[in-house]
């Protein structure tokens, strides 16, 4: 079998749990590129029904950051309220900070990869902990308003894509290709609101 045909039985065999988290999924980068407050609401939801798919496919770290980024969507819709952060146009985060986030992110993998491959029969255990590092960083990016997100977003969810696809998740590798190509939408139509702002 050829990694296409693989792909299009793991697509056959997908769960209604997945296929449900996916559909809030697009649901909430259509609204975070618009910069919509409900897209708060979708990611919750989605990130929420990922907990128990991403248990199921054995990836523990994806299955605990999913449990942050129902703590990071609250932290979201409270900070694009009306009237408070959501007033904020996009910008820029320095290079200096980034660099910094890189380290992190490393450095966080690191610690946590070594832990995952020997206590949590995780199946790919430095992808995952890279993964999971890098996207607490790009989401509190997202919710801070740096147009950067979508740089980060279209490294990791390429990536990403290429994990869950390893795992049969193929309608979430599907996802996270469609993450990588709308996060480049998203990075332009955050750009265009930072030229067209006063």
């Amino acid at each position: 079998m050829t990694w296409f045909d693989n792909f299009i039985a793991d697509l056959r065999s997908a769960g209604l749990t997945e296929l449900l988290a996916v559909a809030f999924g697009l649901a909430y980068i259509g609204l975070a590129i618009r910069q919509h407050r409900a897209c708060w609401v979708a990611g919750g939801i989605s990130t929420a029904i990922y907990i128990a798919v991403f248990l199921q496919a054995g990836l523990p770290l994806q299955a605990a950051l999913q449990v942050v980024y129902v703590a990071l969507s609250v932290y979201g819709w409270l900070a694009w309220k009306p009237g408070g952060d959501a007033v904020v146009q996009p910008r820029r985060w320095p290079l200096s900070g980034h660099l910094l986030a890189i380290l992190g992110v490393m450095l966080m993998t690191a610690i946590s990869a070594p832990i995952l491959a020997r206590y949590a029969d995780a199946q790919a255990p430095l992808a995952d902990s890279f993964g999971t590092w890098a996207s607490v960083f790009a989401t509190w990016l997202l919710a801070r308003r740096y147009l950067d997100t979508w740089f980060w977003w279209v490294v990791l969810d390429a990536g990403l894509a290429g994990l869950f696809a390893s795992q049969g998740l193929a309608f979430t590798a599907a996802l996270y290709l469609v993450y990588a190509l709308l996060a480049i939408a998203g990075w332009r139509a955050w750009r265009h609101a930072m030229a067209a702002a006063p």
